[in-house]
């Protein structure tokens, strides 16, 4: 990928220009502007789409959480490191989706493992995009399950899961084997079907609740006892699917 463009959103300049000259450092990262205020934030990320934020929690008119809340709206891809001398907004920082969460004073090499994972969500979510401009959508998906030919409702269909070398489609009362890998069927089905596992695609628009498990999150779905998993890796953009 190109650049990742940056802003930086903080009322104390000093922190803007520490901040600027420790992104300066690491290639493909540029700080195409600045923010002391929450106002000036949205006005900047309305106009200027850039790839990530570097929020200070502490703003001046609005706080750095609900900044952000209000700058997903315009913006949903944001990405967003939150950074504050306090360490209670974190459970409402990652209910955001944020990368990271960093304290003041911000350690260098702390900061740029957040920009290194800041990348990889980026990267993830410029690709799924690219695949889902190049989908062919179907209302209903055809396999072969054993001797018979199957001819399911894409909306029917709660997930699918990798099993060995067989693909286990589910639906809420039924679920059916095939043969097909879970990346054939993913790309002929609408984008509400989401690769959340290595082992998973599921339907988004099925899903009722999602909890954590230990280092993964479990799904669940209103009219069913089946439950699908969720990496830790894919979580974030789980969460910005089903916020929309």
């Amino acid at each position: 990928m190109g650049e990742v463009k940056v802003i930086i959103v903080d009322d104390d300049s000093s922190s803007r220009t520490l901040l600027s000259h420790f992104i300066q450092l690491v290639p493909a990262y540029h700080v195409i502007g600045e923010a002391a205020s929450s106002k000036e934030c949205m006005e900047f990320i309305k106009k200027e789409k850039p790839d990530l934020a570097l929020v200070d929690i502490g703003l001046p008119d609005v706080n750095g959480i609900e900044t952000v809340r209000m700058c997903k709206k315009l913006h949903p891809t944001l990405q967003v490191i939150f950074i504050t001398g306090y360490d209670e907004y974190a459970v409402d920082a990652f209910a955001l989706s944020a990368v990271d969460y960093l304290i003041k004073p911000i350690e260098r090499v702390r900061l740029f493992m957040a920009l290194e994972k800041a990348r990889k969500s980026i990267e993830m979510m410029k690709s799924i995009e690219a695949k889902k401009s190049k989908k062919k959508r179907v209302n209903k998906l055809a396999f072969k399950s054993n001797q018979s030919f199957v001819y399911l409702a894409a909306d029917e269909i709660l997930y699918i899961e990798k099993e060995g070398r067989k693909s286990v489609i589910h639906t809420e009362a039924d679920q059916f084997e095939t043969m097909e890998s879970l990346l054939d069927m993913e790309e002929r089905l609408p984008d509400t079907f989401f690769k959340t596992h290595r082992s998973y695609v599921v339907n988004l628009n099925q899903v009722a609740k999602i909890e954590s498990l230990g280092e993964t999150y479990v799904a669940t779905f209103s009219q069913s006892e089946k439950r699908a998993y969720i990496s830790k890796l894919k979580i974030n953009m789980v969460h910005r699917f089903m916020a929309k």
